[in-house]
């Protein structure tokens, strides 16, 4: 008899030992995916995304907490998953997130490229612009220019043809008066012809005087 209860001692030490292994087993899978989802929480990035998930990874913790023995092992499963689904959900979220304020900040690129192209052609238009207006211009001062040279070409011409006719009406009557005056000059030698003729008519020709007697040298003086 005294043997037996030192063996039934020493079977229900083994049994609390094993209990004692069992909680703290538990107790240490707990406290592993506590640890895990309070560092997902706690993300200053995922920590505030995959609000339905979080909540579901929480409920299972909870779950898992208050599990029987053979419970356990589908609960540590189960939190395991929900645990790496709400961190999954939360990266798409952040990742979806980025994406659309990258496709944000690209709209917002292109609409900056876009507008200062489009600044750039109104620019380039301008330029174009002022340029024909700069040719036009030029244009009408080289017409006016050509216009005022062909006038001047044509009073140049017309100048110097008056100069000529000027010229050959100057030659004209140069060649009137010189006949003229050669004509005068012959009517009066006919007329001074004629006057003469008609006077030796008129009067016979008159003797000619005669001609006065040499005068005699007078004679030398007799000296005493």
């Amino acid at each position: 008899m005294n043997l037996v209860r030192p063996v039934r001692c020493a079977i229900a030490f083994a049994l609390a030992l094993g209990a004692v292994n069992a909680v703290a087993a538990r107790d240490d899978d707990y406290q592993r995916l506590l640890d895990r989802f309070n560092t997902l929480a706690t993300d200053p990035v995922l920590g505030t995304r995959a609000s339905v998930a979080m909540d579901r990874a929480r409920l299972a913790l909870a779950h898992l907490k208050e599990a029987r023995r053979g419970e356990r092992e589908h609960w540590i499963y189960m939190t395991e998953r929900r645990i790496d689904s709400a961190r999954a959900s939360a990266e798409a979220e952040s990742l979806d997130e980025q994406r659309t304020a990258l496709q944000r900040e690209n709209d917002r690129l292109q609409l900056a490229i876009a507008r200062r192209d489009a600044e750039q052609a109104r620019a380039e238009l301008e330029r174009q612009r002022l340029q024909a207006q700069i040719r036009a211009e030029e244009a009408e001062s080289a017409r006016r220019d050509a216009e005022a040279a062909r006038a001047e070409g044509a009073q140049a011409t017309q100048a110097a043809e008056s100069a000529r006719a000027e010229a050959e009406q100057a030659k004209r009557m140069a060649a009137a008066q010189a006949k003229a005056a050669a004509l005068a000059k012959k009517e009066a030698q006919l007329e001074a012809a004629l006057s003469g003729d008609k006077a030796k008519a008129e009067n016979p020709a008159k003797d000619k005087p005669k001609a006065k007697p040499k005068a005699k040298p007078s004679a030398p003086a007799k000296s005493d």
